[in-house]
């Protein structure tokens, strides 16, 4: 694939990229993955999750958890754009849909969805200089995409981690969405954990 360098307009409401305040502390790290990033939560919540205990595998936070439907992910038939699309709308019902060249409204900055069908869902979201970023599970944030460049658009930007020894392949490009930076995000944990193998 081939990036398009030409930018996607910005509505001001982007969030900042500040790789650290998920990457500095392994806790929060471990335990916010990509929904949670494109959102722009960090939940401290999630840190007190195993308080210790032996062999305890936190959970992440899933599209649909707080309506109690993210158990939909478990099935491989759950892992498409529809049902992903569906569930996160469910979480945030102000997410609409956009384009890469339309501009998000007052208080709202694009994220964008991807899909493994079967496998995976992954979230980008835009950053306030124009770019994308993503974080991939319990690993850390990034702006690179499955070639190592800069990510001008998701929807052109290499998503085939074959070749770095992954199995995951994000070949369904769901949308660009328009989602809200001026309120209090809530999410919720499922069933469906991607394990750190698992990711890119």
């Amino acid at each position: 694939m081939h990036q398009n360098c030409e930018g996607s307009p910005l509505s001001e409401y982007e969030p900042r990229y500040d790789p650290d305040r998920y990457n500095k502390d392994p806790n929060v790290q471990d335990v916010h993955n990509c929904w949670d990033y494109g959102m722009n939560v960090v939940d401290p919540a999630q840190l007190t999750q195993c308080n210790g205990k032996v062999g305890c595998e936190p959970r992440f936070h899933q599209p649909g958890g707080t309506k109690g439907l993210s158990k939909r992910l478990q099935e491989a038939s759950g892992r498409s754009c529809k049902v992903v699309d569906y569930l996160m709308r469910k979480d945030v019902s102000e997410i609409k849909r956009s384009t890469f060249k339309a501009r998000c409204p007052s208080g709202k900055s694009k994220i964008a969805l991807v899909v493994h069908p079967g496998e995976d869902y992954h979230f980008y979201r835009q950053d306030s200089d124009g770019l994308w970023s993503h974080k991939d599970g319990a690993n850390q944030v990034k702006r690179i995409d499955a070639e190592g460049k800069a990510i001008w658009n998701p929807k052109t930007a290499a998503r085939d981690y074959r070749p770095k020894g992954s199995f995951l392949n994000y070949t369904d490009f769901c949308g660009f969405y328009c989602a809200p930076r001026r309120k209090t995000i809530r999410l919720a944990q499922g069933g469906f954990r991607g394990r750190r193998t698992r990711r890119h």
